[in-house]
């Protein structure tokens, strides 16, 4: 078979004027259709080796907190596969609207095991009944916060009332989170201002074993003397 038209630089410098675009498309089109392959075969592992921690904070250094968590995961939790982490680096609060969005979306989504959040974003959803009661698991020994003081973790709970179609707060207090304020490990290893911060873990996290092994680990190793002052 004869080609009628031959292929040389001029020919192919006018196919290419006309139809370039259909070739960027093709390689576009590929790259998504690559992409959705990998993310739906790539390996996850399963929830009960893992544990997804959700930080809230303007000032942590990510890298750090990536690094010294996954020491703790190597030293103290080998069977874990994997930490993983995702920062919130707003000021938290209503006032910050993309950060109150981006939470409520979080946990909407039932994502996240343990979370490290503002006192006014955690008491508002440790009300709502989001995180799990920790004072029957210090009490069991399951967590170790003899050295704590654990009065501002107390969140008042709120149940529906029928008779005014709404959320009523009860005269019940919880500990629903630890304060991290007497753990100076938070300034002087990741960065993270821990003057306000608690650390809560969610009730639909299907993990409470390894989550709950992880949290007590990282309370002991914040509990080093060797702090500083965050700005």
């Amino acid at each position: 078979m004869q080609l009628k038209t031959p292929i040389n630089k001029h020919t192919l410098r006018h196919h290419l004027q006309y139809n370039a675009w259909k070739y960027a498309v093709l390689v576009v089109v590929s790259i998504f259709l690559w992409d959705i392959i990998y993310t739906t075969t790539a390996y996850r592992p399963p929830q009960d080796k893992r544990v997804d921690i959700y930080i809230q904070s303007s000032t942590a250094d990510s890298a750090r907190v990536d690094t010294v968590l996954e020491e703790i995961r190597a030293q103290a939790l080998p069977e874990l596969e994997v930490i993983n982490t995702a920062f919130l680096f707003g000021g938290g609060g209503q006032a910050d609207m993309v950060t109150a969005q981006q939470l409520m979306t979080y946990i909407m989504a039932q994502e996240g095991d343990l979370y490290f959040l503002r006192s006014e974003d955690y008491k508002q959803y440790a009300a709502q009944g989001v995180f799990l009661d920790l004072e029957p698991l210090i009490s069991q020994g399951r967590l170790d916060a003899h050295d704590i003081d654990l009065t501002s973790g107390y969140v008042a709970t709120q149940q529906y009332d029928e008779s005014a179609q709404q959320m009523v707060t009860t005269s019940t207090r919880r500990l629903y989170g630890i304060p991290a304020a007497t753990l100076p490990g938070f300034a002087s290893e990741l960065n993270i201002d821990h003057r306000d911060l608690f650390l809560a873990v969610t009730v639909y996290n299907d993990n409470d074993e390894n989550v709950l092994r992880f949290l007590d680990e990282l309370i002991a190793r914040m509990r080093i003397s060797d702090s500083k002052e965050v700005p």
